[in-house]
C-alpha cells in the first residue's frame, strides 16, 4: 500500500553557539515514520506512531540538516524475527544493516522496542536532504516494527554525552520508591462514572470526593504510593491552580482536592504522585480539534509546563513526591526542540527530591531528564531483572511497571459494575515479589467510581496482595 504524506523533518536542536529556552544542544535528527512517504508492503500500525513491514518497502523523508558532516544512525524499532536487510541512503552515502531480535519487558515481541546503533555513519550535506530507508524482510515474516530513524551528528557527541552526565547527576534518589515496592494509580477524571445512577458534574464530584474514606481504602491495600490524575482526556484540574485556569478557563475547582489528598496521604505515610497528560494540558482552550494547539511553538509548550509545575511545586512542597507525565512520545514528535531540562527543573520546585517519569509508552525514551521508567506494560510479564532497566524502552532508568487491573484505565461506563479483573491475586503477588526482589517497583491502576470507591473484587484482591507481601 502507499501513503502519500510527505513532511519535512527538522533537527532536534543546534550544534553550537547559544541556544534559546526551547532548543536542545544535541542536533539529533529524528525521522519519524509518521512523517515519511511510504511505498510497498508497509503500513502505519495503530495507534499510528510506528509502521509495520510485511514485505519489501521503503520510507522517504525530506530532512533539514543543520550542519554537514558525519551522522551516526540508530534504529528505534522492534524486531521479532531477524533476517531483514535494511539499506539507508542520504546525500551520497549508503549503509546497510541486518537488525537483531530486540528484547524488553513485554510478552508480545512486537512491543519490545529498543534503540540500536547502526554501527556505520552517513555523510550528509547541510541543508535540505532526502533520506530513504529500504527494507527487505525475510520472506513471509512480519519481522519489523519501526518508530523512527535517529541521526546523531558526530560533532555533537561530546555535547550529548555531557548533557547525559548532567541529567544523571541531577536525578533525585528513587530509594523511597524502591522501598514502597508497589503502589496504586487512579484515573479519576471528568469521564469517571458512578456505579449506580446519573453522573454528577466534575465540579460537584470534586466537591463531594471522600478523602478520608479514599485514604483508608488505600491503607487496606498496603500500597506505599499512589498516582492520582490531575487531568486526562479533558484538561480538568481538581484544585484552584491559577496558571492552569489561565490556560483552561473554567476547568479548575474551588476545592483543593489535590492539596487535601497530599495532606491526608502524608499523615498516612503514603507517597503521593500526580499524573498529568501533557498533550491534553498543552491543548489551549478554543483552538479546535487535535491533540495540540496548531500554532503552538516549542518554547510555549515548555513555558506552559514550567509555569504550572512551578505553581504546583510551591503549593504542595514536600507533600508532593513525584510526577508521571503521559504521552510524552507525542510531545517529543510535535515539539522536537523542547528543552526537557527546563521542565525537569520545574518538576523540582518546592521539593528537590521529587521524581518524574515521562511516558514514551513502549517506545525508547528520548530524554535522560527523568528518574524512573513510566513502564506502561499493562499486565504482569517478565519481572525486573535489576533495579535499573538494562535493555529495552526504558534502558538506564529505575524500573517501574504500570499495570491496570480492571477498568481500561478509566471507568467511563455509566450505571455499570466495575470491569472484570484481568489477572489473579496470585499472579499479581508473584509478579510484585519478583520485581521487589530486584529492587523494581510495580504500580497497579484500579478502576474508580465517581464517588471515589473502587470495585469490590479489586478491593479484596489487593487485600490479599497486602497480606502476602506486607505480612499483615
Amino acid at each position: 500500500m502507499k501513503r502519500r504524506t510527505f513532511a519535512k523533518v527538522a533537527a532536534a536542536g543546534i550544534l553550537a553557539g547559544s541556544r534559546s529556552k526551547s532548543e536542545t544542544p544535541t542536533g539529533i535528527i529524528r525521522a519519524y515514520l509518521t512523517q515519511a512517504q511510504l511505498e510497498g508492503a508497509v503500513r502505519p500500525d495503530p495507534p499510528g506512531v510506528n509502521t509495520r513491514w510485511t514485505g519489501p518497502g521503503s520510507a522517504t523523508w525530506k530532512i533539514d540538516v543543520p550542519l554537514g558532516g558525519e551522522y551516526e544512525v540508530a534504529l528505534c524499532h522492534a524486531c521479532a524475527e531477524p533476517g531483514a536487510q535494511l539499506v539507508l541512503s542520504g546525500g551520497k552515502s549508503r549503509i546497510e544493516t541486518h537488525p537483531r531480535t530486540t528484547s524488553g519487558f513485554y510478552a508480545n515481541a512486537a512491543n519490545n522496542y529498543e534503540r540500536v546503533r547502526w554501527g556505520d555513519s552517513l555523510r550528509l550535506p547541510a541543508g535540505p536532504t532526502e533520506l530513504t530507508l529500504r527494507v527487505s524482510p525475510a520472506r513471509g515474516k512480519e519481522s519489523l516494527w519501526l518508530r523512527s530513524i535517529e541521526l546523531l551528528p558526530v560533532a555533537a557527541k561530546p555535547l550529548l554525552e555531557a548533557e547525559d552526565r548532567q541529567a544523571r547527576k541531577a536525578r533525585a534518589s528513587t530509594d523511597w520508591l524502591v522501598k514502597s515496592g508497589y503502589g496504586l494509580m487512579f484515573h479519576w477524571t471528568g469521564q469517571s462514572k458512578p456505579r449506580h445512577g446519573p453522573a454528577k458534574t466534575y465540579a460537584d464530584a470534586v466537591r463531594e470526593f471522600p478523602v478520608k474514606d479514599f485514604v483508608e481504602t488505600i491503607q487496606e491495600t498496603g500500597a506505599g504510593h499512589i498516582l492520582f490524575t490531575v487531568n486526562h482526556a479533558i484538561p480538568h484540574c481538581p484544585a484552584p491552580i491559577v496558571s492552569w485556569e489561565k490556560y483552561h478557563p473554567g476547568l479548575t475547582t474551588s476545592r483543593d482536592l489535590l492539596g487535601e489528598l497530599a495532606e491526608a496521604l502524608a499523615k498516612a505515610h503514603i507517597r503521593f504522585l500526580m499524573y498529568i497528560n501533557s498533550p491534553r494540558f498543552g491543548k489551549m482552550a478554543g483552538t479546535g480539534p487535535g491533540e495540540f494547539s496548531p500554532d503552538m511553538r516549542d518554547s510555549q509548550y515548555v513555558d506552559m509546563h514550567c509555569e504550572v509545575l512551578d505553581e504546583i511545586g510551591r503549593r504542595y512542597g514536600r507533600k508532593l513526591d513525584g510526577y508521571w507525565f503521559d504521552s510524552w512520545y507525542q510531545s517529543f514528535e510535535r515539539f522536537p526542540r523542547v528543552r526537557q531540562d527546563r521542565i525537569f527543573e520545574a518538576c523540582k520546585t518546592g521539593n528537590p527530591d521529587r521524581i518524574s517519569a515521562f511516558n514514551f509508552w513502549i517506545l525508547p525514551v528520548c530524554t535522560p531528564w527523568q528518574e524512573y521508567w513510566a513502564g506502561e506494560v499493562g499486565e504482569p510479564g517478565p519481572p525486573a531483572t535489576s533495579r535499573y532497566v538494562e535493555r529495552g524502552a526504558g534502558a538506564g532508568l529505575q524500573f517501574q511497571s504500570l499495570l491496570y487491573l480492571d477498568a481500561p484505565w478509566v471507568h467511563s461506563r455509566a450505571d455499570t459494575e466495575m470491569e472484570p479483573l484481568r489477572f489473579s491475586g496470585e499472579d499479581l503477588t508473584r509478579y510484585v515479589q519478583s520485581c521487589m526482589k530486584n529492587q523494581g517497583v510495580v504500580t497497579v491502576n484500579l478502576g474508580i467510581y465517581q464517588d471515589g470507591t473502587i470495585g469490590p473484587q479489586a478491593r479484596e484482591l489487593m487485600r490479599s496482595v497486602r497480606r502476602s507481601i506486607r505480612g499483615s
